[in-house]
């Protein structure tokens, strides 16, 4: 399995991941303020830190998962 298909879908998990908790943080707050829980998106800038921070800890997982494929293939 080649790294990048690695990367994207550790990168599509995490992200869900991601704005789970999110949500999770929003929905105590709104619980705090007797608000209304629903899902949502954060706005551009925070997206776009989450997708950034998610991105980068997505491509070291693939690459650290090529290099142990590659160096310690499985035993038959």
């Amino acid at each position: 399995m080649g790294r990048l298909l690695v990367s994207g879908i550790t990168f599509g998990v995490f992200m869900a991941e991601a704005l789970i908790h999110y949500n999770m943080g929003r929905a105590r707050e709104d619980k705090i303020k007797g608000e209304r829980t629903h899902f949502e998106l954060p706005p551009a800038k925070e997206l776009a830190k989450i997708a950034a921070v998610t991105g980068t800890f997505s491509l070291v997982s693939g690459v650290i998962i090529g290099s142990l494929h590659k160096n310690l293939p499985p035993k038959s």
